[in-house]
């Protein structure tokens, strides 16, 4: 057997493995008819859940941004938030290792060990 007779052979089974199909004015219902029975709850559960993560992604994404523009307020002084606050308190006076760091350097290093 060649390929091409092989070929024959396929698509001679598929054919009748695969009727062709009338066309009636009940096609597409019976069609739309066959596609729905084979929505289950796991279907509707699944368009549920794409539903609700993309909401939720969303509502993420404007809390995100939210967060990173500033309030507006008119007319009104801006207080400093916590972040600044922790910024504007954290220097090198202000850590506990700063008196260890200038007992270091202010001490002298002696190059020969004294007996």
């Amino acid at each position: 057997m060649n390929g091409e007779s092989k070929l024959d052979q396929l698509f001679q089974t598929y054919r009748a493995a695969c009727p062709d199909v009338e066309p009636s004015s009940n096609f597409m219902p019976r069609l739309w008819q066959r596609i729905e029975s084979r929505h289950s709850f796991g279907f509707v559960f699944q368009n549920l859940a794409r539903t609700t993560v993309t909401v939720c992604a969303a509502v993420c994404l404007l809390l995100v941004f939210l967060n990173f523009v500033p309030p507006f307020r008119a007319g009104a002084v801006q207080t400093p938030n916590y972040t600044d606050v922790l910024m504007a308190e954290h220097n090198a006076e202000n850590t506990d290792y700063t008196e260890a760091i200038h007992g270091a350097i202010e001490e002298p290093v002696s190059a020969s060990p004294s007996r």
